[in-house]
């Protein structure tokens, strides 16, 4: 929020000095006359609170200066000023008393913030997102790299795609598919990880004739997780009488269809109450109350089969020694992070990110054409001589 509101000070600062000097309060030489996070920020969290208050009530107070202001400028299109109101008006609330007229200025709670695609996260770019994923946590963007994998050509990138941090993988695998159909390079196998693949992919890919390899997300049903406890594996469905049938041989009495949040379809299925709490291993099934019943939520037919069908081949030694051909793409981001900075930005926007991208895949193609060409081989997988003990 400080930085933002700094930003603005120095950008107006620029194109009109004596107007900043004008409304700029005293205090504010001090708390933006330096970048933020070079400021001893308080520790506690009411004081924390108090000084987001401060920056709030700063901000909406330069906001009013420049609805007032008769300055020459378009101020209204400036990048950073953009950046204030959308960020103001994600984190701030500013109510006015009808009686006094007073204004105060609310810090949002996390409740109430926006979705994290919707966020601006820096005032110098805006369209960076913020992305947490396990253990790494940054601002900016995602880049998808797809290369072919054919043992004795030369390994070449084929298609480069970049998108906002926020964006999650499953969404560009279609698209990735396409672009690669529209480039006439569709691969008749994608090797991808499990970020990138679901059972609507597993069902639309044969479709662009893309066989879509990759493991899928695992059950995180408690039951999935108990080796004595029914998941969702051992219940058969009886689509064509719209029946599932646990593994005591009981028929579902509640077959309803509906969409979720996301706007998926999927189907809400039910067992009877009397045959749940009669069943000597109800413990091993549900944990509802007494007097509960256990119910499913099943995918639609064609990526129900399509789902189970992967999870099961992917526990074969065929399909594992298949799957081994995608280790490849985990050396060419190495080499692309550590060769040739890719995630390091050095541009501001999507736009301008996306072709630094395309130009390290092009100077990545070209010096591994180059490789090829003169006979040098790969280099493998670095181990020590220690490791390559235990594999003697």
């Amino acid at each position: 929020m400080a930085e933002t509101l700094r930003a603005v000070l120095n950008e107006l600062a620029t194109i009109a000095p004596d107007w900043v000097r004008r409304i700029a309060l005293p205090d504010w030489y001090k708390r933006y006359g330096q970048r933020i996070e070079d400021n001893r920020l308080p520790e506690a969290t009411e004081k924390r609170e108090a000084y987001a208050q401060i920056v709030g009530a700063d901000g909406y107070y330069l906001l009013d200066c420049l609805e007032q202001s008769d300055m020459a400028v378009d101020w209204q299109s400036l990048p950073t000023v953009m950046a204030l109101k959308a960020t103001w008006n994600c984190y701030y609330e500013r109510k006015v008393d009808p009686q006094s007229g007073e204004q105060s200025v609310r810090w949002k709670t996390k409740q109430e913030l926006k979705r994290a695609g919707e966020r601006i996260e820096s005032p110098y770019d805006l369209e960076a997102r913020y992305r947490s994923r396990v253990d790494t946590a940054w601002t900016g963007y995602m880049v998808h790299l797809s290369e072919t994998y054919d043992d004795d050509e030369c390994h070449l990138i084929t298609h480069v795609v970049t998108t906002p941090a926020t964006i999650h993988e499953i969404d560009c695998t279609e698209a990735i598919h396409q672009a690669l159909i529209n480039k006439e390079l569709a691969p008749q196998e994608h090797f991808v990880d499990s970020a990138y693949v679901d059972a609507q992919l597993l069902v639309s890919s044969p479709k662009q004739e893309i066989t879509l390899v990759g493991p899928t997300r695992a059950n995180c049903s408690w039951q999935s997780k108990n080796n004595d406890a029914f998941d969702l594996s051992q219940f058969q469905v009886d689509w064509q009488h719209q029946q599932a049938i646990c593994p005591q041989g009981k028929r579902s009495t509640s077959w309803v269809e509906s969409v979720d949040h996301t706007g998926s379809p999927y189907i809400k299925v039910r067992f009877h109450p009397q045959d749940c709490t009669n069943c000597p291993v109800r413990s091993q099934c549900t944990k509802v109350k007494p007097g509960g019943m256990r119910s499913l939520k099943l995918m639609p037919q064609a990526e129900h089969e399509a789902l189970t069908t992967a999870r099961a081949d992917q526990t074969t030694e065929e399909w594992q020694q298949r799957y081994k051909r995608r280790a490849g793409i985990e050396g060419t981001i190495s080499q692309s992070v550590r060769a040739f900075g890719l995630r390091q930005t050095r541009y501001r926007g999507l736009a301008k990110t996306h072709l630094q991208n395309l130009a390290i895949a092009a100077a990545m193609n070209i010096d591994r054409l180059v490789n090829w060409l003169n006979g040098v081989p790969r280099a493998k997988t670095r181990i020590s001589r220690f490791a390559a003990l235990a594999e003697a």
